[in-house]
């Protein structure tokens, strides 16, 4: 320890015999030299107020110590006191700190939980509370009719195709007979002619090809006037159904539009994408509701077994009763009790090792304030408020 052995404060050591020195100043030193000794007794006053703060240390920590000691030492008294509790009472116990380490497990396994929806989805859960069941079903049913709306407008599209592809072949038609009847009456028109310049000839046999001539251009004109209407009919038949599948679609459409919109607004009010991850959070939300109902009520459950374990190890004479309270797998498990006194008999045996050597501390700080005291019998009263 040795303060005697310590370095000047200032400037340089003086090589003098007189330990006292090594706490003056240069100018201190030469004025004591001179015979000054109120600076002797300055220098004495700074080493005895160094031996004072090492001494009111040394004994904090000593203190210190005990009391962990003393605690460590009261710990295993309860362990061994438990041991020899009667079987009765010892069931008891391990009983109520099997419950509430049970408890414990359960709230850790809560807190420890993944949480499958959101922060932001839960509040939207939450501010809705009362009203999502019923529009679940509602959201499910405009679902379902959406997909009717779609599925409408799809056959509406698909019909609007069967009468435009149905229009355009009469049109086509049309368009042919009006060509092929152009050519039939040329070839009809070429054909009278040829016969009748040969019938003027006085070829009369081709009299009877003349007639037949004529019935089968009468017979083209009046498939060429059938067809003709009825391609036209067909047509106006095809624009009146287009028109009507037009309205529809336009009314579809508009159905689709309310109703998709409807919807959108919805999953964004809910912070969803549909129905299915709406139910789903829903039903997550609804468990995390029971979930921090049961929370709650281990909360409660958990603080009135720990009193009630408190009570009956206060009741059984321990000292320290909320130690255990607070580990209570030790009550009930041999390996973490055995682990438990181990821990607390190895801390108590540094502790020990610690007190010794602060005794030591204590004997060798003592022995040198005797021997200042003794150097310097005329500062004794210095030395002696060491202790005070």
């Amino acid at each position: 320890m040795g303060l005697f052995r310590r370095s000047k404060k200032k400037k340089e050591a003086l090589n003098d015999q007189d330990p006292v020195l090594r706490w003056m100043t240069v100018d201190e030193a030469l004025a004591y030299s001179s015979g000054d000794t109120s600076v002797l007794e300055k220098a004495v006053g700074k080493i005895a107020y160094e031996y004072k703060i090492m001494a009111r240390e040394l004994s904090e920590k000593q203190e210190e110590i005990k009391q962990d000691y003393t605690l460590d030492t009261e710990l295993l008294g309860d362990i061994k006191r438990f041991e020899m509790l009667p079987e009765k009472t010892r069931a008891s116990i391990v009983d109520s700190a099997r419950l509430i380490m049970n408890l414990g497990d359960e709230r850790t396994r809560f807190q420890n939980k993944e949480r499958k929806i959101s922060g932001e989805q839960k509040r939207s859960m939450a501010q809705y509370d009362a009203l999502l069941p019923e529009k679940l079903e509602e959201i499910r049913q405009k679902e379902e009719y959406l997909m009717l709306v779609e599925e409408d407008m799809r056959k509406l599209e698909g019909e609007k195709g069967i009468i435009a592809f149905e229009r355009e072949r009469a049109v086509e038609k049309r368009r042919f007979l009006g060509k092929f009847s152009a050519f039939v009456a040329a070839a009809a028109l070429l054909i009278f002619i040829l016969l009748l310049v040969l019938m003027k000839n006085g070829n009369d046999k081709l009299m009877p090809a003349f007639f037949v001539t004529g019935v089968a251009v009468i017979g083209f004109a009046l498939y060429y006037f059938l067809s003709m209407k009825e391609c036209a009919m067909v047509i106006h038949r095809c624009d009146i159904s287009n028109n009507r599948a037009l309205q529809l679609l336009n009314k579809v459409k508009i159905k689709y539009v309310n109703t998709s919109g409807t919807l959108q607004y919805m999953y964004e009010k809910y912070h969803v994408k549909g129905y299915s991850e709406l139910k789903n959070t829903w039903e997550e939300y609804v468990h995390e509701k029971e979930s921090e109902k049961m929370y709650a009520s281990n909360t409660r459950l958990l603080a009135g077994y720990e009193q009630t374990l408190l009570d009956e190890l206060h009741h059984a004479g321990f000292v320290h009763p909320q130690a255990l309270v607070s580990e209570p797998e030790i009550l009930f498990n041999r390996g973490e009790m055995q682990r438990y006194k181990e821990s607390l008999e190895e801390s108590r045996e540094r502790l020990r090792t610690m007190l010794d050597d602060g005794m030591k501390q204590a004997l060798e700080l003592k022995k040198e304030v005797e021997d200042a005291k003794s150097r310097y019998p005329g500062c004794s009263k210095l030395f002696d408020s060491v202790y005070e």
